[in-house]
């Protein structure tokens, strides 16, 4: 999974440690095998890769994250919607 954020005016410094925050809960999650926090302050731009062991395990941390405070602040400090991006791992 990659997710790409695009923090509004003035606010990348505030949403890069949130989501660093944000991070170091996925990586407690069960089924999370790495979640790393990529920043192009240039592009102005905050990249969130992740890797599970299984859809279902993304899907529960999925249904686990939408019921936390801190996503909503996402949105808050975010110029637009977060651009979700899976793949499968080429082995």
């Amino acid at each position: 999974m990659i997710i790409i954020l695009q923090p509004l005016p003035g606010k990348f410094d505030a949403l890069a440690a949130l989501v660093k925050e944000m991070t170091e809960q996925v990586c407690t999650q069960p089924g999370n095998l790495q979640a790393e926090v990529l920043l192009a302050p240039a592009r102005n731009e905050i990249a969130v890769f992740q890797r599970w062991s299984s859809a279902e395990a993304f899907s529960e941390y999925l249904i686990w994250r939408s019921k936390q405070e801190d996503l909503q602040q996402v949105y808050d400090l975010s110029a637009n919607e977060p651009d979700f991006k899976s793949f499968t791992l080429c082995t």
